[in-house]
């Protein structure tokens, strides 16, 4: 989220997940320059009927491609009255609104964002997205859209997609793996009805959601697990060493910050309880981080919830 001052084009703080209220709405230093009346009327609209793009979830990336980053394709969900400017581009399945949230899956996935910088280009156009496989027939569908939608669904504004998915969702649905900790939130504890409680808010549950995400993506696409984890190992270098190296997680699931972390590196587990407090630069809040610090290994994980969907798949065959 943009700090007030805006000074360049890294004054920005992190969203605090955690802190974030049920009716938050994003800030953003692009304002509409006509009149709500024009600026509608100039917006995007799809067809002869010109349907109102505005009026539509839809999925976002961002256009330009950084092909040797943590991450290339970079999408997210955006819900109706967002607009955005040209450096994002957005799309929707305008005639199966039901068939969004697979498409999402699969376009936030570690197997399309490897499809997309194996043949390098400096943006990533709708052709490029085009392109990609996306199996919306799959067996595996509902547990691939309850967690693509637990990370998206962030506000009461992503209520209408939430409550007509959720009768879809599998009531049993429980996690593959990943940290476990006291309060961790089961997938199965879900409502039909959006509350602030469905979204995952821990730093922990959202990695493994998007691994489980990663693992079933490359099982339906006729991937072995070895397959993905070759991927993981040898084309996103960047996202491997932050993994290893960077990302420390707390008994809490809680990201470790880097103010934390330096400190805990010199000094192990005798850091203290003021040493492992810092205050969260997007919500003003004190948290102190509880030991033990772990550092998760993402390709284990993934070999864990590929067996795991394994066995369901098989099991629904």
């Amino acid at each position: 989220s943009p700090n007030p001052t805006m000074l360049h084009n890294q004054d920005w703080s992190s969203v605090d997940l955690e802190a974030l209220a049920p009716d938050a709405l994003p800030i953003t230093s692009y304002k509409p320059a006509k009149p709500p009346a024009i600026y509608d009327a100039a917006y995007t609209h799809w067809g002869p009927d010109r349907i109102p793009a505005r009026d539509h979830y839809r999925i976002a990336w961002r256009r330009m491609a950084a092909n040797t980053g943590e991450r290339t394709l970079i999408t997210a969900l955006i819900p109706p009255g967002a607009a955005h400017v040209n450096p994002v581009y957005s799309m929707t399945t305008i005639d199966h609104p039901e068939a969004l949230p697979v498409v999402g899956a699969f376009l936030t996935s570690l197997i399309a964002d490897f499809m997309v910088r194996a043949a390098p280009k400096s943006e990533i156009l709708f052709s490029t997205i085009d392109r990609l496989p996306i199996n919306l027939e799959s067996k595996l569908s509902a547990d691939l859209v309850h967690r693509w939608l637990r990370l998206n669904v962030l506000s009461r504004q992503y209520s209408n997609i939430w409550d007509s998915a959720a009768p879809m969702l599998r009531a049993n649905d429980e996690w593959a793996g990943g940290l476990q900790y006291a309060g961790r939130l089961p997938l199965s504890n879900r409502s039909a009805s959006w509350s602030p409680e469905t979204l995952l808010r821990r730093a922990s549950d959202r990695l493994q959601a998007q691994i489980e995400i990663d693992a079933m993506v490359a099982l339906v696409l006729g991937l072995t697990v070895n397959d993905l984890c070759m991927v993981y190992r040898t084309q996103f270098a960047v996202l491997y060493g932050y993994d290893h190296n960077s990302y420390l997680y707390d008994i809490n699931g809680r990201l470790v910050p880097n103010s934390v972390r330096t400190t805990w590196r010199q000094k192990g587990d005798e850091i203290t309880a003021e040493e492992r407090t810092a205050t969260h630069s997007g919500s003003g809040i004190d948290y102190v981080y509880e030991l033990p610090f772990v550092t998760l290994d993402r390709e284990a994980d993934m070999r864990q919830a590929y067996a795991h969907f394994e066995t369901i798949l098989r099991e629904r065959s």
